[in-house]
């Protein structure tokens, strides 16, 4: 049996993921800003892609920036007129982060809210209901994230969260992050407020949908 592997990766990406000259400057960018490349892989980008138009987003949410790799995948899949609010807790980042989306020419869809993530969902919460919630952010805070994500979605809205392979780790990991995943998999997998699954490409990609 042929397992997903860096060869299929680079199979995928080819054929559905072809990354632009503009993702191709935004990954660069962030390589010279000392960002850590922990940003999602270009197949991830088009499933958050095709995630987001799936549902019919228009208000979207992003909990970790980075430099906005991923944001840029996600924008592009909004309805026309939608608009995505992305939280960074570190200003260098967030900074980057918004350079990076006007070279994208998507400073207009595109909301980069800089500060503590909790924080910044209080704040956003009135805006609710939003249809589309991508997590991607610390592993301690996955499951406080996703409960405020399905709290504040639509009937029909789609939760995403990253890492749920967290690099192979999640099967025999000892380490802290590997006991915050394998609970958080658990934890949605027995949500009766969704139906839920893995994405099982890139490191893994949670996904449920309100019922």
């Amino acid at each position: 049996m042929v397992t997903y592997n860096d060869t299929l990766s680079r199979y995928v990406a080819e054929l559905f993921a072809v990354e632009d000259e503009v993702l191709q400057r935004v990954r660069q960018r962030m390589a010279e800003h000392g960002v850590p490349a922990i940003h999602i892989k270009p197949e991830e980008g088009r499933f958050l892609q095709l995630l987001a138009r799936a549902c019919g987003a228009r208000q979207a949410v992003e909990i970790g920036t980075l430099g906005g790799y991923s944001a840029i995948w996600i924008a592009r899949g909004l309805l026309a007129g939608g608009v995505l609010h992305t939280i960074e807790r570190e200003p260098e980042r967030a900074r980057l982060a918004r350079e990076n989306l006007a070279l994208a020419g998507l400073a207009d869809r595109v909301t980069v809210h800089e500060g503590d993530a909790r924080q910044v969902l209080a704040q956003l919460s009135p805006r609710a209901p939003f249809d589309f919630v991508f997590i991607d952010a610390e592993k301690a805070d996955y499951r406080d994230y996703y409960d405020w994500a399905v709290e504040h979605l639509r009937s029909g809205g789609v939760v995403a969260a990253h890492n749920a392979f967290l690099h192979g780790r999640v099967l025999d990991g000892t380490d802290a992050n590997a006991e915050f995943i394998r609970a958080f998999n658990a934890y949605v997998a027995h949500d009766a407020r969704v139906i839920s699954t893995v994405f099982p490409a890139g490191d893994g990609i949670v996904v449920a949908v309100k019922a």
